[in-house]
């Protein structure tokens, strides 16, 4: 059911994977571009700042260089551009060459955009694409004298390194969201699918539990409608010879409502709105009184139903929810206990709780059916439990309500010689204060 969204789960976790790395890369080139460019700029500067001690020196501008030249381009001066070598050029203001030390005549260089800012008193910085050299990083910067622009000086050096490192953080980014896509894909699959295994898990027992409370609810139903046809066949009939109908159908409407109820607690339990109205309470004294009013059903089926009240202890507890729970354990296993059989409901101590056990010599529960106990509607026997008028609730109800009060619920069954449930709910502290100073008090 829940493929189609498991699969763009994975697919979403590999859009931000793959996200996250390009931003990284993105991030971790932009900073490395930065910070080479600053480094370029620094150097390129202070190469400047040389021709303007110069050009101070001669007060009126540059005086050309030895190592100007006249003519057309030389092929050396491509290599000399693209070998790294800082290249130092002046003019004048009116974009006469002053001073090209390394004579390099070339298309483009210097740059003119450059030059013209640098003329009107700022500095430039800018990465420029040459001709037939690649990328260079450009500075510009005005020479000054007195105050005055006396002509701009530039000073190239090609970034051919530089772009190298740049590319192989650019190839490392695109290997690693390609890395990323391979891993992140299966792996955001095989996550997906673990993650939506337990949701599968609950809507699958969600359909289980609405399709059981449809079958339970259809019986009683088809019962009342049943016994109304029958009673409203013969309309002149008095009411005195369908009062077997009537009486059949008030049973039904109460089953049900008895149902509502118990969907209504299990429902309410789900959401954690089930209100307890708690109480310090002796658990012995609310167990003993819950085994009183089952007695009467114990007799009237042949079965013993005892106590054994061994210790004494308060707890803070609905009195009304957990006399519930005792007495759904009583009729549970009334119901799988034979005539002659034995039932004893034991109150004592398990470390700093209190604990109930509710012991029957019935025919016991199998093992592969002991795991789904506290499955809501499961019957280890369904045609016994049909007939008793189980509907598999009990035992659910009486789990949420212990956990409700904090406390732990557990069974223990052995085929052909009987069950053991037992639960546990948090005593309060005086009472186990109390119970010390008794046995101090016995001891003395």
């Amino acid at each position: 059911m829940f493929r189609g969204v498991g699969r763009k789960l994975a697919i979403l976790n590999a859009l931000v994977v793959i996200a996250v790395i390009a931003l990284a890369g993105g991030v971790i080139y932009l900073v490395l571009l930065r910070s080479l460019n600053a480094e370029v700029d620094r150097s390129l500067s202070a190469r400047i700042g040389e021709i303007n001690d110069v050009a101070v020196g001669g007060a009126n501008g540059v005086p050309p260089s030895d190592g100007e030249r006249d003519g057309t381009a030389d092929p050396g001066d491509r290599q000399v551009l693209q070998s790294g070598d800082t290249i130092l050029i002046a003019v004048s203001p009116d974009h006469k060459v002053m001073y090209n030390p390394r004579g390099i005549i070339l298309s483009g260089v210097p740059v003119s955009a450059g030059i013209d800012r640098a003329l009107t008193g700022q500095s430039d910085a800018r990465s420029v694409d040459i001709a037939g050299i690649g990328r260079m990083r450009v500075v510009s910067a005005p020479l000054r004298h007195d105050g005055t622009v006396i002509g701009a000086a530039q000073a190239l050096q090609s970034l051919d390194q530089h772009e190298a490192e740049l590319a192989t953080v650019r190839w490392v980014t695109l290997l690693g969201i390609g890395l990323g896509a391979l891993i992140a894909v299966p792996v955001g699959l095989f996550l997906a699918s673990r993650a939506m295994r337990p949701i599968d898990e609950a809507f699958a027992r969600q359909r289980t539990f609405v399709a059981d409370a449809s079958h339970e609810f259809r019986t009683p139903l088809t019962l009342i409608r049943a016994n109304a046809e029958m009673a409203g066949h013969d309309p002149r009939a008095p009411v005195a010879s369908i009062q077997g109908e009537l009486g059949s159908i008030l049973e039904e409407v109460d089953r049900s409502d008895r149902l509502v109820e118990d969907l209504l607690t299990l429902a309410r339990a789900d959401a954690g709105r089930l209100t307890l109205d708690r109480e310090p309470l002796e658990v012995a004294a609310l167990v003993s009184d819950a085994v009183r009013t089952m007695r009467p059903l114990a007799l009237e089926r042949g079965i013993d139903l005892a106590a054994r009240l061994s210790d004494r202890c308060e707890a803070m507890v609905d009195p009304e929810r957990l006399r519930q729970v005792v007495r759904i354990l009583i009729d549970n296993a009334l119901k799988h206990t034979p005539q002659g059989g034995e039932i004893t409901v034991a109150v004592g101590r398990r470390g700093r709780d209190a604990m109930v056990s509710v012991s029957d010599t019935g025919a016991g529960i199998h093992k592969h059916d002991l795991p789904h106990i506290f499955d809501r509607f499961y019957r280890s026997d369904r045609a016994r439990t049909r007939k008793t008028g189980g509907t598999g609730l009990g035992l659910p109800i009486a789990k949420a309500l212990v956990e409700a009060h904090g406390g732990k619920i557990a069974v223990s069954s052995e085929p052909d010689r009987g069950t053991t449930v037992t639960f546990t709910v948090p005593a309060l502290v005086h009472s186990r204060q109390a119970a010390g100073t008794r046995e101090e008090r016995a001891l003395s």
